[in-house]
């Protein structure tokens, strides 16, 4: 086909934009004619290389600007079908993908009589793409029909039909390539060496790439590095690789020089991964990658995310923020890469509120499918539990009963609190809401419960509640997160493959601050019956501590180091005379048998003695379980006086 032609109004000038290669066929003076005439059709195709092309990287607005003018002002049918793949693809210049959009410049564009609508639809119905249901079978039937009554039609008809039959998996596919390259069309040089790859014959695919390549098709110089795997490389002599080696590395950078996207590709891959003869150089990969993502090659985005996140040794000069790495994996799942990885990535960006201009486009498409596809094989989804967040940062999925978990004072017990307060919404936690609660948890949200006397009792900051709260003071002690119903019932949170949701959202919504327990973390929280969130002492309890006989005397400093004691339930008033609660944390063992359910229950038979002890020691209480130190420091009587069942750290 001519690469310089006149600009008429007619399917003359219109055909020569109907694929990527011919639009890019065209000569450099024809490019500039277009570029420097006001004529509406002039103004469609040169709209329709810039978009191809992309020939300083920052082209795309312009193309969308010159394809507007066309459809809007020119009526170029065409141009309705060109702008439809950039709104799906979010590349246009609100940064959005819209496929209502997309799906009206369609139509538009085929009830105007469009030839490239009619291109696109059959195409995408072969390869599935742009959200068209994949069909190649009735994809072949409308070709077939077309082609019987219209033989001697464009030959890409001839190529799509061959394109049908290839997915279909018919040797069919051979002649119709062979008819559309009869016809003069160059492009079906490369299907016709890839179906050959294909059936194993690599001599026959070897030359009709070369044919093609001769006859000026870009995409066969690519064909050698695409038929050879890494691993048929290296088992060919060390001279053989050479010489492969210099063949491929010349095709593929011709291909890129003449705009292949997936010649883009394939370079930055081996150039990455160090194959195929190339030294692995980063730096080089990330150049090549980000001018495929340039070309808008799909497999590009995911390649230059996955480069960036895996990568420490990046130079300075080519690090990109996180939020500009999120876009990568976001223009990945709009181009049609799905992964669970790129899911998830997104969701979190979103709880982070790392891309505020996408979060209508992130929660209408992408959180539902982070979603669907996180749960799709659920392993254990009758686990019920809640997420314990520790003040030190690390979480605790702690497991309950659902028969009897149902109040506040259930929370409050895991935590060993007097009651718990509410943080029913904040920013972070409804951003987590909107990722968490669909399918069965629609309807409810993700809220927060609170140690109400995290100040009175001293506990320690905890700086990951904090900026799930949002607003106000800091957070104090434990915190608990949980479900809630429309009409704040408290819920568990159900399913294995639900908590790893919530603390995936949780690390996101706390930039990175949660993290797991260690071994030594999981050890002390299990042998710590009742005691979840008393950080009274940072050294709360050593596991190995055995019960200690000698108990300090009165007589002892005040400037003395807080300890931990540990005694029998029978010693316990002898102990009480002693030791001195305003500075010392106790432990009373218990017989495994008594019946206490609470600390609150021991705290009752004992509390006289333990208001004594206080007393003598320079504090007062200030309500039923509250009283000051010498230092006047509200602390919980709860936090200094603990119970133990005996034999429970025992193996």
């Amino acid at each position: 086909m001519e690469t310089t032609f006149e600009i008429t109004h007619d399917r003359e000038f219109l055909q020569h934009f109907l694929t990527r290669w011919r639009t890019l066929d065209i000569s450099p003076e024809m490019v500039e004619r277009m570029k420097n005439s006001d004529d509406y059709y002039a103004c469609y195709g040169y709209g329709r290389w810039l978009y191809f092309a992309n020939p300083d990287g920052n082209s795309l607005k312009e193309a969308q600007e010159k394809l507007t003018l066309a459809a809007n002002y020119g009526y170029v049918a065409d141009a309705f079908a060109a702008l439809a793949p950039m709104y799906y693809d979010g590349t246009v210049e609100t940064d959005k993908a819209n496929h209502e959009m997309h799906s009206f410049l369609m139509y538009k564009a085929q009830t105007e009589g469009s030839e490239l609508a009619q291109y696109l639809t059959l195409f995408n119905t072969i390869y599935g793409d742009y959200g068209f249901k994949k069909d190649p079978a009735e994809a072949a039937d409308i070709l077939e029909r077309h082609l019987e009554k219209h033989p001697d039609c464009d030959p890409i008809y001839w190529d799509l039909l061959g394109m049908a039959h290839e997915q279909l998996e018919h040797d069919e596919a051979l002649k119709y390539y062979q008819k559309s390259i009869e016809m003069g069309n160059t492009e079906s040089y490369y299907s016709l060496a890839y179906h050959y790859y294909e059936k194993g014959d690599k001599n026959l695919s070897r030359r009709f790439a070369e044919e093609g390549m001769a006859k000026g098709a870009v995409n066969c110089h690519r064909a050698l590095a695409s038929f050879m795997d890494s691993e048929e490389f290296e088992a060919l002599p060390k001279e053989k690789q050479k010489e492969l080696h210099e063949e491929m590395d010349q095709g593929l950078r011709y291909a890129v020089e003449h705009y292949d996207r997936r010649a883009c590709y394939l370079l930055a891959v081996y150039v990455y991964l160090g194959q195929m003869g190339y030294e692995a150089n980063i730096a080089e990969a990330i150049r090549i990658a980000k001018r495929g993502c340039e070309l808008g090659y799909n497999l590009c985005f995911e390649l230059l995310a996955m480069i960036h996140d895996n990568n420490e040794n990046i130079p300075n000069e080519l690090r990109i923020s996180q939020s500009e790495l999120t876009k990568l994996y976001l223009q990945s799942l709009r181009m049609d890469v799905i992964s669970i990885e790129a899911l998830e990535k997104v969701a979190r960006a979103y709880t982070a509120n790392l891309l505020p201009k996408q979060d209508e486009e992130i929660e209408k498409m992408w959180l539902p499918k982070y979603y669907e596809q996180s749960i799709a094989e659920e392993e254990n989804p009758d686990s019920m539990g809640v997420l314990l967040i520790y003040p030190q940062g690390f979480f605790y999925a702690f497991e309950v009963d659902t028969e009897t978990f149902d109040t506040l004072f259930d929370l409050a017990e895991i935590i060993d609190a007097r009651g718990v307060d509410m943080v029913h919404y904040s920013e972070p936690l409804n951003r987590m809401t909107k990722v968490l609660c669909r399918g069965e948890h629609k309807g409810c949200h993700i809220a927060m419960a609170v140690d109400r006397d995290g100040y009175a009792k001293d506990l320690p900051d905890n700086m990951p509640g904090t900026l799930l709260y949002g607003h106000g003071m800091e957070i104090r002690g434990t915190v608990i997160l949980v479900l809630e119903d429309e009409k704040y019932n408290v819920k568990p949170i159900k399913g294995l493959a639900f908590f790893n949701m919530c603390i995936n959202m949780l690390n996101a919504a706390t930039a990175g601050l949660t993290r797991y327990p260690t071994d030594e973390e999981v050890k002390a929280i299990e042998s710590t019956f009742d005691a979840f969130g008393e950080y009274d002492d940072p050294d709360l309890i050593d596991d190995d501590e055995e019960y200690e006989e000698d108990v300090p005397s009165m007589e002892e400093s005040d400037d003395a180091e807080p300890t931990t004691l540990t005694v029998k339930l029978a010693d316990i008033e002898e102990v009480l005379e002693v030791c001195n609660l305003c500075r010392d944390t106790l432990f009373v063992l218990c017989p495994s048998e008594y019946s206490f359910t609470s600390t609150n229950d021991l705290m009752y038979s004992i509390k006289d003695a333990v208001e004594l002890n206080i007393k003598c020691n320079g504090g007062y209480m200030i309500d039923e379980w509250q009283f000051v130190d010498s230092r006047q420091v509200p602390i919980d009587i709860r936090s200094r006086v603990r119970f133990k069942l005996e034999g429970e750290d025992e193996d």
